[in-house]
């Protein structure tokens, strides 16, 4: 039964299955980034996340979003409403992201946190 799961969601997925994915990053030094976990036991070509905003006043300018790849292409932008401190995020499965957030009324950065993203690949 387990071995035909596994094969369905691998198909499904692209061939790629995670079981126990992770989200890791240092958020000690950020004035944005609070918290950055995974919420899912497990994902596929993608890991949910979500990411928490401290209570600064840096990230309290937090419009949007961005998640870009190592190469610096820009994987997903996610906007945020005034005030919104938790948002879910999909991240690039076992890849080192940086997440960058931007103040869209003055066009710029607020801060950046670097991103890895890990599990058990089973496909």
């Amino acid at each position: 039964m387990l071995a035909a799961f596994l094969v369905v969601c691998s198909v499904a997925f692209g061939g790629c299955l995670t079981v126990g994915p992770t989200a890791e990053a240092d958020t000690s030094d950020s004035a944005v980034f609070e918290r950055v976990s995974a919420t899912e036991p497990w994902s596929g070509t993608g890991v949910r996340t979500r990411v928490t905003l401290k209570s600064t006043p840096e990230a309290g300018t937090v419009t949007t979003i961005s998640v870009v790849e190592a190469s610096g292409r820009t994987f997903r932008t996610t906007e945020l409403d005034p005030g919104q401190t938790t948002v879910i995020l999909s991240l690039p499965a076992h890849a080192n992201v940086t997440l960058v957030a931007s103040d869209s009324v003055n066009s710029s950065t607020v801060g950046t946190l670097n991103v890895t993203t890990g599990g058990e690949r089973v496909f």
